[in-house]
């Protein structure tokens, strides 16, 4: 069967400056369906436990705007879309709460909020937090080998933040375009003093930025990542996909927590 890579970032989950605690959230939230509706906007969430784990697959969706025409890609023909006017179609996220680590686990970072605002409305009167794993000095000294630097900026900054020549900022100012997106595919790349020095440049003008991603591993060869929505720890695999190219969800769940269990012994 055909499989595509998730990648899930990690972060500390607390409840009241507390790590967080398994018999507490079956009792705030019961294994099946919650949903909610604002407007013409769906929340849904659907939760259940195994062994010291809480998985959730959720999703959000609108049903408008809704483009009365879908085209068929086999024939380019239009023909009037089947989705009703009432009908949502979710984007899917998966989530995993690990009791033994207290670690919240997202296959999407930017969901990240939404959730935890979810469950701040689950845990009344109490302090929700996902914390960080790294500071930007700790994320420094840790990481060992890099796969991915991703930047978006104004032509000009590059250069500024000594990421590019002067020369090679030139050449994309040539394209006038008013935002540049670059991306470093690293195999297996120790870090030496030279990219430890472009990564603190990167940090040092991080507010100038429209978009951030480092990726990396540890010693340990554990995964580490930094974007806009701060850092984490990282676990990337392949997962089997349908014939719609969803992915499985029990498939994603078994290689996930094989993957944290790895990890952790």
């Amino acid at each position: 069967m055909e499989s595509k890579i998730i990648v899930f970032s990690g972060t500390f989950l607390s409840v009241n400056d507390k790590r967080i605690n398994i018999q507490e959230f079956k009792e705030i939230l019961p294994e099946g369906i919650s949903s909610t509706t604002d407007n013409k906007k769906i929340h849904s969430y659907d939760f259940s436990y195994l062994d010291n784990y809480l998985k959730v697959t959720f999703g959000d969706g609108s049903a408008m705007p809704r483009n009365p025409n879908v085209i068929d890609i086999l024939t380019n023909q239009s023909t009037p879309n089947p989705r009703q006017s009432n009908q949502v179609e979710p984007r899917e996220t998966f989530g995993l709460i690990d009791f033994n680590t207290s670690f919240l686990w997202l296959s999407n970072s930017r969901k990240r909020n939404s959730f935890i605002d979810f469950l701040k409305q689950k845990f009344k009167n109490s302090i929700i937090v996902s914390k960080d794993v790294y500071d930007e000095q700790k994320f420094i000294q840790t990481i060992k080998r890099l796969d991915l630097i991703k930047v978006s900026a104004v032509p000009n900054l590059f250069s500024e933040s000594h990421i590019l020549t002067q020369c090679l900022t030139e050449e994309i100012n040539g394209y006038e375009a008013t935002t540049a997106s670059l991306q470093f595919q690293y195999q297996d790349k120790f870090i030496g003093e030279n990219l430890i020095k472009k990564i603190t440049s990167i940090f040092q003008n991080r507010t100038n930025f429209n978009g951030i991603v480092i990726s990396g591993r540890d010693e340990n060869n554990l995964g580490m990542l930094f974007n806009t929505d701060g850092f984490s720890r990282k676990i990337e695999f392949k997962a089997i996909v349908d014939e719609n190219e969803m992915f499985l969800t029990e498939d994603v769940f078994s290689k996930l927590t094989t993957k944290i269990e790895d990890e952790n012994n």
